[in-house]
């Protein structure tokens, strides 16, 4: 049995190409031939469909005219444009390995290019390749796509966002809900996950040298912001807290902290920031508000990557995990939240705003982490929470950060948790439950 995943680009730190190579991983282990299929390959092996990256050309034009303005064009021209669009797609496929299984990551549910989704689903259909849509995002959540310019855009988005007659999975129960609601459809929850079972991240000889690259004592405290950094991430709540924190840790002086860090009149506290900027606008609003705050950012992405090139002193995102003292994570939205997992993982205790999925899906399970509540406001450009929140917040961070046994309990317990519902070996049970319930998979061959 031959499966394919396919998504517009892999090889990225994005949520959609990390569960990628979560399943490519546990399908091979299930001894199924697995490819990562995508527009954009990055540094991974595959099959390339360059008509479907992100920077074609052609896609964002059509993606201007579906959803912005045809401006020149009429409706026919743009029907015209599409589906010769949709042929070339569909032609390119043709030079890819046979499959019998499709699994389309947000291709169905994310409108970026409805060429690709017509291109897929009838390439599929032609060829008798059974489909899977996993769905991380949807297309109405977006305001971009919320008014599209012709009925033929309309058509598509009815027809193939979601195609009705494949199986669907999405990533969590909010998601499930919207999908049977919006189009009438039901689907499967299979949440993210991660390898619980891979070498822990500890600090070695190479990943402390982080500390002499961002001017950094090693008796100084580390609030790791391990996200990219977009609005939705909240960041300015993670920046209120540690300003908090920052302000009461003198009356710590002479403590130790759970990991052994030595409270004295010189320690620091820094907020490290090693993920991707994509709003540069937001990046200066961060440092504007972190300086009327008082709080240190350290902007690593220059010396961060997805995994280390040790020759040019460049560390994997692990291995700032393995430095910090606490890890924040105030996303105000998240499909799922895989920082949240990585923090569980590196056994680091965690700072976090409820988000909706987070509550409604992760929170029933028990995990403990350090609460900035579930409810906030929008003013002037960033998120607001109220500050009796911020207040019980950093209370807890100093009872965690002083009380090794506590601190301990709490992380072994949310790793445990972690292992027990977000494992590769749960996720292996959901696919195998997939395969043969929902596409008709049967025998050996293929389980």
């Amino acid at each position: 049995m031959e499966i394919g995943l396919v998504h517009y680009r892999v090889g990225e730190t994005d949520g959609v190409s990390l569960e990628m190579v979560k399943w490519k991983q546990v399908l091979r282990n299930m001894h199924l031939k697995t490819y990562l299929i995508a527009g954009d390959m990055g540094t991974s092996p595959g099959f390339k469909i360059p008509y479907i990256a992100y920077t074609d050309k052609r896609s964002n034009i059509l993606k201007q005219k579906s959803f912005v303005n045809l401006d020149e064009w009429d409706e026919n021209y743009f029907k015209k444009e599409m589906n010769r669009y949709i042929e070339d797609i569909y032609n390119q496929l043709y030079e890819m390995m046979d499959l019998d299984v499709m699994i389309v990551n947000n291709i169905f549910s994310l409108a970026h290019n409805p060429a690709a989704a017509v291109a897929i689903y009838r390439f599929c259909k032609d060829n008798g390749i059974k489909m899977i849509g996993h769905h991380h995002d949807f297309y109405w959540e977006r305001d971009f796509y919320k008014n599209p310019t012709n009925d033929y855009i309309k058509e598509i988005l009815e027809e193939y966002f979601p195609p009705k007659d494949i199986t669907h999975v999405v990533i969590n129960s909010l998601a499930q809900e919207e999908l049977k609601n919006k189009k009438g459809l039901d689907s499967i929850v299979i949440p993210n996950v991660f390898d619980f079972n891979q070498k822990r991240w500890e600090i070695d000889d190479y990943n402390i040298k982080i500390y002499d690259k961002l001017s950094i004592s090693q008796n100084d405290l580390i609030f790791l912001q391990a996200t990219r950094i977009v609005r939705r991430k909240a960041i300015e709540l993670a920046i209120d807290t540690v300003a908090e924190v920052k302000k009461d840790l003198k009356k710590y002086i002479g403590k130790t902290t759970f990991n052994g860090k030595k409270i004295t009149q010189d320690t620091n506290v820094f907020l490290v920031l090693p993920g991707l900027s994509e709003e540069s606008d937001y990046v200066e609003v961060l440092k504007e508000y972190a300086s009327q705050k008082d709080v240190e950012l350290k902007l690593a992405f220059s010396i961060s990557d997805d995994i280390r090139h040790e020759e040019e002193e460049i560390f994997s995102l692990w291995d700032f995990y393995a430095i910090a003292d606490f890890i924040t994570y105030p996303s105000i939205l998240e499909g799922f939240g895989n920082q949240f997992l990585e923090a569980i993982f590196a056994k680091t205790p965690v700072l976090m705003f409820e988000y909706p999925v987070y509550k409604k899906d992760i929170a029933p399970l028990d995990f403990e982490v350090v609460s900035l509540g579930s409810k906030a406001e929008y003013e002037r450009g960033m998120y607001r929470v109220n500050q009796n929140e911020i207040i019980k917040a950093k209370e807890k961070i100093f009872q965690i950060l002083f009380d090794p046994q506590r601190a301990s309990q709490i992380v072994q317990k949310n790793f445990e948790l972690g292992k027990k519902y977000f494992s590769y070996e749960t996720l292996e049970k959901k696919l195998k439950n997939l395969l043969v319930g929902k596409v008709g998979v049967r025998g050996e061959r293929a389980l």
